[in-house]
């Protein structure tokens, strides 16, 4: 399964470069201080332009760091309307399945508080942070339906990008669990 209605809106799962995505936010994996770290945020940082390390560099100075589950909103620069940063926990931190719901969660929240109707992950942690897909999709996908059925005002589109068949597979199988 690649697609679920909840509500109005509809989670969508597909294979693709997360940075040639056409979405009101764009999330992105972050580290507490906001800085370029991973091929995915360093290459997303890298078409949006330097105005949007600026303006991290400005909520650093104003909250010295973005905690673990927390994230942040910046302009997308050249390239979207906004970036959302999300701090996702590695693995083998303590509550890393609650942080990185939280993580999800807030990025929601974020997208849904400016009114925007659509919104794409990645595999929040996957990359840097060594968790597998599987966690990443169960934990991300229970919190994204979660969101939709008891929060959501705006969204009308959350999708997840992921880069492989085999995530996909995944991510697709857990997607079809929960419509069930």
């Amino acid at each position: 399964m690649d697609k679920l209605m909840i509500n109005n809106s509809f989670i969508e799962i597909f294979i693709g470069d997360l940075s040639n995505t056409e979405y009101d936010a764009v999330v992105i994996p972050t580290n507490s201080r906001l800085l370029p770290s991973g091929e995915l945020r360093c290459k997303i940082l890298r078409k949006a332009g330097s105005k949007v390390q600026l303006e991290c560099n400005e909520i650093i100075n104003r909250i010295s760091q973005v905690s673990v589950g927390d994230s942040v909103m910046t302009t997308g620069g050249d390239y979207s309307q906004y970036l959302i940063h999300a701090n996702g926990p590695r693995l083998g931190q303590v509550k890393e399945g609650q942080k990185l719901m939280q993580a999800t969660w807030n990025s929601l929240k974020l997208a849904d508080a400016k009114n925007l109707t659509s919104i794409v992950f990645p595999p929040i942690s996957k990359e840097m942070r060594g968790f597998t897909t599987k966690f990443c999709a169960k934990v991300m996908l229970i919190s994204i339906k979660k969101y939709l059925t008891e929060n959501n005002t705006n969204l009308r589109n959350v999708s997840i990008c992921v880069e492989t068949q085999q995530d996909f597979e995944i991510f697709g199988k857990l997607l079809a669990e929960l419509a069930s």
